[in-house]
């Protein structure tokens, strides 16, 4: 790949021959077109495509949350979608191939200077709400009393995400009316 320095006709995105035009970030580049293998992939490459569609296929619906969650001044030449896309292909999968596993609990969907809720607990506190309860701890440096708590739930069976917002940090406590669709569902 190289970098194109806008000439005389300027940059240019697109297929011409075998040569490929585009722009990320405000810089132009061209590339050739990837050579086709006549070798079948092997095993590790199987599981390395697996592992790249079942990250494509979880975290492409919040991506918006992602490019949020992942912003970071620091982070010059990779989006927040990439971030998490690398810490996601690398930690959140469990088992060998072809039956891989993802485990929920390293999943991230943020990362930053802002300090995590401290304490915090989920009880069904009636029929199709959810509470979510922490303590409402504040500092001037990373925790601060109008940081806003934003709510992501999964259905792992649907491949679904929700966003719930509405509630800062200094409020303590969010509830969340679940729809009727969500009776009889895992939700992590």
């Amino acid at each position: 790949m190289a970098r194109f320095i806008k000439g005389i006709t300027g940059s240019y995105q697109g297929k011409i021959g075998n040569i490929v035009g585009s722009s990320w970030r405000g810089i132009d580049y061209i590339r050739s077109l990837p050579k086709k293998s006549s070798k079948a992939a092997s095993e590790d490459q199987l599981a390395q495509r697996m592992k790249f569609g079942m990250t494509t296929s979880f975290l492409k619906s919040i991506k918006d949350v992602l490019m949020l969650g992942f912003s970071d001044n620091k982070q010059k030449t990779k989006t927040g979608y990439n971030v998490a896309f690398q810490q996601f292909i690398n930690n959140a999968f469990q088992g060998a191939y072809p039956n891989f596993t993802i485990d929920y609990t390293v999943v991230k969907i943020a990362s930053g200077s802002l300090a995590s809720l401290i304490g915090l607990q989920t009880t069904e506190s009636a029929p199709k709400v959810l509470t979510l309860a922490w303590d409402p701890i504040g500092n001037r440096f990373n925790a601060f009393d109008d940081d806003q708590v934003l709510v992501i739930l999964y259905d792992q069976v649907d491949n679904l995400f929700f966003a719930y917002e509405g509630a800062s940090r200094v409020d303590a406590t969010m509830d969340i009316v679940l729809p009727d669709s969500y009776t009889g569902k895992t939700i992590v």
